[in-house]
Formats: structure tokens, C-alpha cells, sequence
């Protein structure tokens, strides 16, 4: 009998596990709301790590070759909240000229996983109108050996990961792509400000995607909220000084954190954003999902090479190997959220000095550049 994974969702990752998987020559079910007849969003995009993108590009997901691929050689912090213009805090690095990270638009990276995994004959693609089934008859009936439910809202999620770590930020993040003047354009840009982190994340010479992370705690944040007033601001703290910009539509979704309790029940694991739902202040959301999509990789790879098979034992090896991990890091941009988010003159003072002590020290730097790009499970096994 030959293996069979059935894979839910509708996202990135729900699609590079897919293709990941099939190339170790296991049979794929995909269940998605027809997202394969469907326009990926525009004006969204990600942010994958220089470490990520290794292994994307090893598994021909992504290559340098991508006309929407563009590479991040450092990251400037500045803080508003001491004064009105920008104060830099501390500025990143890669060693050895490496990018920081790459940028890419969403679309594109969506269509190019699809192109490469919709004539696989391993895949067959179903719409996810009968999910219910898969929790009973379904698995019987398909002989699935696993389920992994990419998916934080379906019924499986509702049904068997109910019980979590929740937080509401009470904010509201904006996104969109800015056009403008050509230049350079390799350096992002964070920006804490009253009103929450906003981060400039250059995709071309001439266009920038931008996200606001809003609080929502006050009526001048209310009143804050509109594209006019977005826009202008925007305008105003980008680093190019110019009037010849322009907007694609303003998207906003709220913020929220989220980890299950338990990552498994019986044959089916909780996976990509239906594992973890993090503030997107350091754009570790996808890297997460990556480096999980590596982790469950591996011990399946292994389990092939031995001649086992791929049941649920695979899950409790996952979840030994990445829980405490994931919780850590999930927390450490949780954390980071709530430090930016205190506005007291005092501590903002502290808070300066603090950041200048780190900005001359490069060991510690490089702990952060480290910590970011491969993820709190490599920097740990590797002290």
C-alpha cells in the first residue's frame, strides 16, 4: 500500500508542505476553498529569511531567478516616541555581505508552487466543502496514513484544537505597496511610533510594502483610522523624501496570538497557521511555518529510508522536537510586542540607552541576526 497524506488549507504553507511531500513520492490529497481558480492577493507580501530561503531554494521552490524576489542587506529601528523625528535605535547586518532576508510578493510565490505541483500525478485537489467527513468516514475511506490541517478557523480546528494560548492585541494591522521614485532600496525600516510599529519593506527599486500595526486602546486611535490620515503619515516618515508616491488598496486584519495546547490528535496535526499566530513585528510568521515544514521533513525523510511507516509516531516525534522551540520564539516576538508597545518618557530614555549599549556590541547583534534568521532551535543547539 502506498503512503497517503491528506494536506488542508488554503495558504503558502499549506502548499510548500505539499510540494515538499510529493517529492519524497507520497501521495498528496490537498483540500482548499478552490484556490487554485482563483487571483492570490496583490499587494501582500512576505518576508522569508536567508536561512529559509536556502532550503526553499534546495527544494525548487524558490531561486534567485524570481523576478519578484528581492534581497534585504539591513534593517534600521528607529524610535518616535522621544521626539518627532526618527531616533535610530540599532541597526542589522548580515556578516560575509549575506541578504537578511528576502522579500517577495505573495502572488508570485503562490503561482510559482503552483505551476510546479498541479501536474504532479501524486496530487489530487478537492474542494474542502465535505471537511466534516475527514474527521470520521473520509480518513477510513482514503487511508490516510496523516492529516495536517494548515488551517486556524475550519471545523477540524474548531473540533480537535480548541484548547489554546490566546491574546488579543486589540490592534489592527494595515498593509499595502507603495510606488514611488526609483533608488536603491535594500534597507527596511521599522518605525515605533505612539501608535504602533510600522515597517517599510522594500520589494523593487520603486515600490515598498509597508505594515502598521495600530492599537486600538484609545479614541485617538479610533479617529486615526483612515486611509486619507494612513497615507498621509506614510508619506511622511518614508526614508525617500518625495511627493510621486502612490497606493495600492489599504488592507487591515486583526492581530491576534495563538498557540493549540495540544499539536495532535491521533493521526491529524495542527500545522502552519493553525500551530502558530504571531504579531507580524518581526515577520516571523512564514519562517515559522518553514522551519516546521524542514523539521517534519526530516523525520519523515528518515522514516522512509528505515522502510517504517509514515503513521502518528511521526507527529509525537514532531512535536517533541519543536513545541518548547515554537512556544519560546512565539513568546520572544510576544514579548517584543508588548516592550515597543510601553510609552513612558522614562523608560523610553532607558529603553535608548539600552539599544545604543547593543548597537556597539556585534556579538550581540549577530545573537539577533542569528536568533531571526534560523530560528531559537539552531541557536541553541549550536551554543
Amino acid at each position: 500500500m502506498s503512503e497517503k497524506i491528506c494536506i488542508i488549507g488554503d495558504g503558502i504553507t499549506a502548499l510548500m508542505l505539499t510540494k515538499v511531500l510529493l517529492d519524497l513520492n507520497i501521495e498528496i490529497d490537498l483540500i482548499n476553498k478552490n484556490i487554485f481558480n482563483k487571483t492570490p492577493p496583490i499587494a501582500r507580501t512576505l518576508a522569508v529569511s536567508n536561512n529559509n530561503f536556502l532550503f526553499l531554494k534546495k527544494e525548487s521552490i524558490l531561486s534567485e531567478k524570481m523576478d519578484s524576489l528581492w534581497k534585504i542587506n539591513k534593517i534600521n529601528i528607529f524610535n518616535l516616541k522621544l521626539k518627532s523625528s526618527p531616533d535610530l535605535l540599532i541597526n542589522f547586518k548580515n556578516k560575509e555581505n549575506n541578504p537578511l532576508f528576502y522579500m517577495i510578493k505573495y502572488n508570485n510565490f503562490f503561482l510559482n508552487i503552483k505551476s510546479k505541483i498541479k501536474k504532479n500525478p501524486l496530487l489530487r485537489i478537492f474542494n474542502n466543502k465535505n471537511i466534516k467527513n475527514l474527521l470520521g468516514k473520509q480518513i477510513r475511506k482514503n487511508n490516510y496514513n496523516l492529516v495536517i490541517n494548515c488551517s486556524s478557523s475550519n471545523f477540524i480546528t474548531k473540533k480537535l484544537f480548541y484548547k489554546k494560548i490566546n491574546k488579543n492585541y486589540n490592534a489592527v494591522a494595515f498593509t499595502t505597496i507603495i510606488k514611488h521614485n526609483k533608488f536603491s532600496n535594500n534597507i527596511a525600516s521599522q518605525y515605533f511610533t505612539e501608535l504602533g510599529p510600522l515597517a517599510f519593506l522594500p520589494i523593487s527599486k520603486n515600490h515598498t510594502s509597508v505594515v502598521w500595526s495600530v492599537k486600538l486602546y484609545n479614541k485617538k486611535n479610533e479617529n486615526f483610522i483612515s486611509n486619507k490620515i494612513i497615507k498621509k503619515k506614510i508619506r511622511k516618515l518614508f526614508p525617500l523624501k518625495s511627493n510621486n508616491i502612490s497606493f495600492s488598496s489599504i488592507n487591515k486584519f486583526n492581530l491576534n496570538f495563538s498557540i493549540p495546547k495540544e499539536y495532535y490528535k491521533k493521526n491529524i496535526l495542527a500545522f502552519g497557521d493553525g500551530l502558530h499566530k504571531i504579531h507580524p513585528l518581526a515577520g516571523q510568521g512564514l519562517n515559522m511555518g518553514i522551519r516546521d515544514i524542514k523539521i517534519l521533513k526530516s523525520i519523515i525523510e528518515k522514516r522512509i529510508s528505515l522502510g517504517l511507516e509514515i503513521n502518528e509516531t511521526i507527529l509525537v516525534d514532531f512535536t517533541d522536537r519543536i513545541k518548547s522551540y515554537n512556544f519560546f520564539f512565539a513568546e520572544g516576538i510576544d514579548f517584543m510586542e508588548k516592550y515597543f508597545s510601553i510609552n513612558n518618557s522614562n523608560f523610553n530614555k532607558y529603553s535608548k540607552k539600552v539599544f545604543n549599549y547593543i548597537n556597539k556590541n556585534l556579538f550581540m547583534k549577530q545573537i539577533f541576526v542569528d536568533f531571526a534568521d534560523k530560528g531559537i532551535e539552531h541557536f541553541i543547539k549550536s551554543k
